[in-house]
């Protein structure tokens, strides 16, 4: 009985392990992931004795301490000090630059970022400091490491709609240079609704629109996304579940929502990966995938993202499968890129 109850554990043990390897050696596409929140704390030190910018950290261990944060206040606290540090365009491509290696390391072969210009704006920057440096750095990965991808700016809502319409006059000489323009930072109380007639000049400029919408807020700024700015795809949407009609319009519709398990849980949006809805919303035939949204200040990138959820939830190898497929089809490279990762997905899935 010793016996037979040994090998039932070392053959868990061994199927736990194979499933780490299969996700880490996946190739990957990412759609939600801040460049700012890919900063370590090691990164930061750097940056801010580059710049002289003084901390109230008196080593790099006490900074690592602080990037593990006990609410959103710290937080955004810590995420602000990165965009702080940050004073050149070769700053801010080498933060881009660390997070291509990291993707490399986990066989992310497509990645879309978020990242405002407004912050650097606010701070005497022009628009240009932000789009150059991501713009170049992108430029330099897809040579470098074959990676694709592209800069996603968004409008931060607390803001107002009159920010965001200057943030846009800023970013529309560079539209060949965005890939889609987004609503980020605190949800609630500022629905898509307010930013309806900025995104209609997005939408006229042909540019492709997201949104984050249902982390904290309702179902009903979900429906704004939609409906208000017409989104095509949406950042986070875990609470759409709370309302049936809604759940039914993105299963028909197939809009992606671009899940992020660590984040939401390190924000108690849930207390813990076993308690996430993701299987539910993979049930249901939601368009889910899994990204990271800000890896090292949650301590987990898309890799650590996607092990968790298959270590703590009913979620294995199909699920996984199924949502890199998603992120595949949910991105906007275009459609020989897709044919490409899916092919490499495909060829990956039979080995």
């Amino acid at each position: 009985m010793k016996i037979l109850l040994f090998s039932h554990v070392h053959n868990q043990n061994r199927l736990k392990i194979s499933m780490i390897e299969f996700i880490k050696n996946m190739p990957k596409v990412e759609l939600h992931m801040h460049v700012e929140g890919s900063m370590d704390a090691k990164m930061l030190w750097k940056l801010a004795h580059k710049n002289n910018y003084k901390l109230k950290y008196n080593s790099v261990e006490e900074l690592v301490k602080a990037y593990k944060f006990n609410n959103l206040t710290e937080f955004i606290e810590m995420y602000m000090l990165g965009t702080r540090v940050i004073q050149s365009e070769q700053d801010l491509y080498d933060v881009c630059m660390n997070y291509f290696q990291t993707c490399v390391e986990q066989n992310i072969r497509h990645t879309e970022v978020h990242c405002d210009i407004r912050t650097y704006v606010d701070y005497g920057y022009p628009a240009e400091f932000v789009i150059n440096a991501l713009h170049g750095a992108f430029t330099d990965a897809k040579k470098n490491y074959g990676i694709t991808g592209g800069f996603m700016p968004c409008f931060i809502r607390h803001l107002g709609n009159d920010v965001a319409q200057k943030d846009l006059e800023l970013l529309l000489p560079h539209k060949e240079k965005i890939l889609a323009i987004g609503l980020s930072a605190v949800e609630v109380p500022y629905p898509p609704s307010l930013f309806k007639d900025t995104f209609k000049k997005v939408h006229d400029a042909g540019i492709k629109v997201i949104a984050h919408a249902g982390e904290e807020g309702p179902p009903e700024y979900i429906w704004s996304a939609i409906k208000d700015i017409q989104v095509d795809r949406i950042d986070h949407g875990v609470r759409c579940l709370e309302d049936d009609k809604l759940v039914d319009y993105l299963v028909e519709t197939q809009i992606p929502l671009t899940v992020c398990p660590c984040s939401n849980v390190a924000l108690k949006v849930f207390d813990s990966l076993s308690q996430h809805t993701l299987p539910i919303m993979l049930k249901k035939g939601l368009n889910v995938c899994i990204n990271s949204d800000d890896p090292a200040h949650f301590g987990a990138n898309l890799n650590e993202n996607m092990i968790g959820i298959a270590e703590n939830t009913t979620i294995g190898k199909n699920e996984i499968i199924h949502m890199a497929k998603n992120a595949i089809n949910g991105s906007f490279a275009d459609q020989a890129r897709k044919d490409e990762l899916l092919s490499e997905l495909s060829d990956y899935k039979l080995s």
